[in-house]
C-alpha cells in the first residue's frame, strides 16, 4: 500500500478568500456517543448516532488582521481547510468545513523567529468533511443532523421528536 503525504493545508473564510497555509492542522475525532447498558449477560454498548464534541485546532505562522472579523462572529464564524494528498501519481483534495467560536492565541514572541498563531475550536456547531468534492461527513447540531458516508444517522430521531 502507498504512503500518503501531505502536500498543503490552505485556509480560507469565506467573504475574505484564504488567510494562509495551515502549518499543522488536526481535524476533529469522530467518536460516537455510547450508551451502556446491564443485560443478563453483562454490560454492551450502543451507539446511536450522535457524536461527541468536535474539537480542532489550527497553527500559523502568520494570520492577516481580517481573522478578528472572523472571531467576532462567535458561534457562526466559519474556517475552512483544504489539503491537497499526494498517493504515489494520484492527488486527492481534501475540505473539512469548521463552524463555531473559535479562541485565537499568539505563542511567545521571538526575535529572528516566525510569528506563531494558534486557532482552537471546541464543540463545532457545524462540520463537513468532503474527499474529492464528495460530502463523507455532514454534522449540524442545531438541526439534529449526523451524516456520515450519505446515511443520515439521525434521521429517524429527527422524526420522532418532530425536527
Amino acid at each position: 500500500m502507498n504512503r500518503s503525504v501531505i502536500a498543503e493545508v490552505n485556509a480560507f473564510i469565506n467573504g475574505i478568500g484564504s488567510i494562509g497555509i495551515a502549518e499543522s492542522f488536526t481535524s476533529p475525532a469522530i467518536k460516537q456517543k455510547r450508551l451502556t447498558q446491564n443485560t443478563a449477560v453483562g454490560e454492551r454498548s450502543v451507539t446511536y448516532g450522535a457524536v461527541e464534541s468536535l474539537d480542532t485546532s489550527i497553527t500559523f505562522k502568520a494570520l492577516p488582521t481580517a481573522i478578528y472579523a472572523e472571531l467576532a462572529k462567535l458561534d457562526n464564524a466559519e474556517i475552512i481547510l483544504k489539503k491537497a494528498i499526494k498517493t504515489a501519481d494520484k492527488t486527492e483534495s481534501l475540505e473539512f468545513t469548521c463552524k463555531g467560536a473559535f479562541d485565537l492565541e499568539y505563542g511567545e514572541a521571538k526575535a529572528g523567529e516566525f510569528l506563531d498563531v494558534k486557532i482552537t475550536q471546541k464543540g463545532l456547531k457545524v462540520y463537513t468533511h468532503e474527499i474529492n468534492n464528495k460530502v463523507v461527513v455532514d454534522i449540524d447540531h442545531e438541526n439534529l443532523k449526523c451524516e456520515i458516508a450519505g446515511k443520515d444517522l439521525l434521521a429517524e430521531v429527527r422524526n420522532i421528536v418532530g425536527s
